[in-house]
């Protein structure tokens, strides 16, 4: 059975995450001991100890799942032949694939937490209970009168829009008219995956300039083409679109299955991914390993 490594982003977190594995394996406390060096501030303590407001600070969040990640991947005594991250997760699998070092990874992440939280332009929402092709059609409509995109294409069923608060706020209304049971605003200090984060872009691309990249020793899927991707040039060229331009998760997993994949293993907190794959391909396995 061929096995897919697929990694979470930010939204999985939750407070107290990696403390049973910390507590059980030398080889997590030496994990969170570099992370803390790295990071230059406490990833354990805000991990296992701080509130959820707390963690669901960009710059902490990022960091803390990244490590968490990390951890769980070096408990884990199973072979897989193909990975994936949804956006923040990008980077745990190019670690994952061999492609970059914890290090490395975990210095641009830092550095892309920074970028984040200092983005407070825009804002973030989710519509629930529409086609894409109504989704796009109100998206399309605003462009127009500024930067609003959809930002995440998740599932067959969930998509996240993202742009100015002002055309966020028309989008909402608009989207109840058309038949959306909700539009939940996200709890995010900007409009990621927009042309608004160009400035961190910009930013992000001279972090990624000073770390080597390796051709990935399994098959990596990308986020913003969301196909297999193996030149090392072109990974890191993606990593710095990435921060302007949607998450290709459907494409990713139907890619994935395409390739063979029948088994998902999503490394890292939470079930996020797993839900979103089975609704993307309900007769695939989608598993998570995130504790003991």
């Amino acid at each position: 059975m061929i096995t897919a490594f697929v990694f979470p982003g930010q939204g999985s977190q939750f407070p107290g995450m990696g403390k049973d594995l910390f507590n059980e394996y030398t080889v997590v406390r030496e994990i969170y001991k570099k992370a803390n060096r790295i990071a230059g501030f406490r990833i354990d303590e805000i991990s296992f100890d701080a509130d959820k407001a707390t963690l669901a600070q960009t710059q902490y969040t990022q960091p803390c799942i990244f490590t968490h990640s990390y951890a769980v991947l070096n408990i884990i005594e199973k072979k897989f032949e193909l990975t994936a991250g949804h956006s923040l997760g990008e980077y745990s699998s190019l670690v994952a694939a061999k492609s970059i070092t914890f290090g490395d990874g975990l210095m641009a992440v830092v550095e892309r937490g920074k970028l984040m939280a200092q983005a407070k332009e825009g804002g973030m929402i989710a519509p629930l209970g529409l086609s894409i092709e109504n989704v796009q059609d109100v998206v399309n409509s605003l462009k127009p009168q500024g930067v609003i995109e959809i930002a995440n294409y998740n599932s067959p069923k969930q998509f996240i829009i993202s742009g100015e608060k002002q055309l966020l706020s028309k989008a909402s209304e608009i989207l109840k008219e058309k038949g959306a049971k909700r539009v939940v605003p996200l709890n995010v200090s900007g409009a990621f995956h927009t042309p608004l984060m160009l400035e961190a872009q910009k930013e992000m691309k001279k972090v990624l300039a000073k770390i080597k990249f390796n051709e990935p020793n399994v098959n990596f899927y990308s986020n913003v083409t969301g196909t297999l991707l193996t030149d090392p040039t072109k990974i890191k060229n993606n990593l710095v679109m990435q921060l302007t331009n949607p998450v290709r998760w459907i494409d990713i997993i139907e890619n994935m299955i395409k390739d063979d994949a029948e088994k998902f293993i999503e490394i890292g907190p939470g079930k996020v991914l797993q839900g979103l794959i089975k609704k993307i391909n309900p007769h695939v396995e989608a598993l998570g390993w995130e504790t003991l």
